[in-house]
């Protein structure tokens, strides 16, 4: 994977100092394998994936770094939007840390997504139920997935600073 930024020292986040994006920037551009390209609001970054909130739908994506070619981070005109957020954790860690929310979920190389289903990560797997809770109807391995979005956020999320959790209305998501 490719980054267009500029790189100021951290040594506490992502495992090495280098790690750091430029004062200001707000959010990226993320130009993906399949040949699309997401704008990415609130963004988080983490050791094998990236986050945010989609400005064209308004909805909440995750995107392993498998799925990913080139992001490019920017600072957009508005001064209320947060700065990007590093996290050391992997895509299952933080998809974990949102609870069991519904999820819709694209698999590599299929153009349609799976059901919308709540989802819960399980190891490598990530188990996907539309029935009874806590009753597995499908099991995803993580490495499959193209794209995972948040379909059951009704507000325009916000993101905690200190955390990088998801956090919609004043419910926080953990």
């Amino acid at each position: 994977m490719n980054f267009s930024l500029p790189l100021l020292p951290n040594d506490s986040q992502l495992h090495s100092p280098w790690f750091q994006l430029d004062y200001g920037c707000n959010a990226a551009l993320v130009k993906c394998a399949n040949g699309t390209s997401e704008t990415l609001i609130y963004v988080v970054f983490g050791d094998d994936f990236i986050a945010g909130l989609r400005v064209d739908r308004r909805t909440w994506v995750l995107l392993p770094s498998s799925a990913v070619l080139l992001v490019t981070f920017s600072m957009l005109g508005s001064r209320s939007l947060p700065p990007v957020r590093q996290v050391s954790q992997d895509g299952r860690t933080y998809l974990q840390s949102l609870g069991q929310v519904e999820l819709k979920i694209w698999l590599v190389g299929v153009d349609e997504p799976l059901p919308p289903s709540v989802g819960s990560i399980q190891g490598r797997w990530l188990a996907l139920s539309r029935s009874e809770p806590g009753k597995t109807d499908r099991l995803v391995p993580f490495e499959a997935v193209r794209t995972i979005e948040v379909t059951d956020v009704d507000n325009f999320p916000t993101m905690s600073a200190e955390s990088g959790n998801l956090v919609v209305g004043q419910a926080r998501r953990s």
